[in-house]
């Protein structure tokens, strides 16, 4: 038995049935592209998007999605205006992925062009 087949949020299914349909392939093929995504909808293919890469580092001969092998073993990084939208997409994702495969990086208040920088403690 595949304990982290049982240890799957209840919402997975959701995500495989994304999977499955060619039309996401074909997203992820296009990325980065703009596209508009519903706000309800937008945790569901953020999860969906993750799944894509997982399966494409679990594959290293097969390439997914136009991504090559040895970029897709790195996470998927979403970039989105204000913190509470992140805080709300991870949120999301979290009830499709778990909690141990979503992480969110705020802000720490300072915004894209704002003319400031972070502290370079904050930074890394």
């Amino acid at each position: 038995m595949d304990l982290r087949e049982t240890t799957r949020p209840v919402l997975h299914p959701l995500v495989e049935q994304l999977l499955a349909d060619e039309r996401l392939a074909a997203f992820a093929d296009a990325l980065p592209a703009p596209a508009r995504v519903s706000e309800p909808a937008l945790p569901l293919l953020l999860a969906a998007l993750h799944e894509l890469r997982s399966a494409a580092a679990a594959e290293p001969r097969r390439l997914l999605s136009g991504i090559a092998s040895d970029a897709s073993a790195r996470g998927l990084v979403v970039l989105l205006p204000e913190d509470a939208d992140a805080r709300d997409a991870a949120e999301g994702a979290r009830w499709f992925l778990g909690d141990e495969r979503v992480a969110l990086l705020p802000s720490r208040g300072v915004r894209w062009g704002s003319g400031l920088e972070p502290p370079p403690h904050l930074v890394g």
